[in-house]
């Protein structure tokens, strides 16, 4: 299950807007059946039951479709950052001879406009968040990604087990993200990743990446 990933202010301009639409439409129906209204208050519930389900209805379209509208991202101020992204990882960790960790991975993140959920995926390693955060700060209009993950090694005979947390900020109109993580090893290392496609679906570890995305995986990875 995905957890509830909306700020305070992100669920309250939610909300406000489901109770708007529910009114205006209630008192559009009611200015225009005036006067039947005036003979039979009761009517007034049904209206109101109308425009609950009608802004019901509206809602339903924006959490699943509308919301990754471009303007509408905007207008409500919550990026997108649903979609698979690729880069490089770059850790402290010291490989047999001393040299320093640089691989491909692959970021195959999902959401609604209610939830997030990150997977990270490396030839030999699996990363899947626990908890999520896509936050805005309001001084700088950064947004941030933050998120906390198990780690787990399952095409690795005899593989370990981990967990870690990561910082990651949008870039370059939200194409790119970028920061730094850490790992219980103890490792830290850094990430730049590139918005590849909106598409998730088929992805359950790296070569299923490459296989789908075959022209970015030469360039890139």
């Amino acid at each position: 299950m995905s957890n509830l990933t909306l700020t305070k202010a992100e669920l309250t301009r939610l909300l406000s807007a489901f109770a708007w639409i529910s009114f205006g439409i209630f008192a559009l129906i009611a200015f225009i059946q005036f006067e039947t209204l005036q003979k039979d208050y009761w009517l007034g519930l049904r209206y109101m039951s109308y425009g609950i389900t009608a802004a019901s209805a509206a809602l339903f379209f924006f959490i699943t479709w509308a919301w990754k509208w471009s303007w509408v991202a905007r207008l409500m101020r919550r990026s997108v950052v649903h979609g698979v992204w690729a880069g490089r990882l770059q850790s402290d960790f010291k490989k047999e001879g001393g040299g320093s960790v640089d691989l491909p991975i692959v970021f195959v993140i999902r959401q609604t406009y209610l939830t997030l959920s990150v997977r990270s995926l490396t030839r030999s390693q699996r990363g899947t968040s626990s908890l999520e955060a896509l936050s805005r700060d309001e001084k700088t209009q950064d947004t941030h990604l933050s998120y906390v993950f198990k780690l787990d090694q399952p095409w690795v005979p005899g593989g370990k087990y981990g967990s870690g947390a990561g910082e990651l900020q949008l870039e370059a109109s939200d194409t790119i993200l970028r920061g730094v993580y850490w790992t219980d090893s103890p490792t830290h290392g850094t990430l730049r990743l590139k918005r590849v496609s909106p598409d998730v679906e088929g992805i359950s570890c790296f070569e299923d990446a490459l296989r789908k995305f075959p022209a970015f995986g030469r360039a890139e990875l």
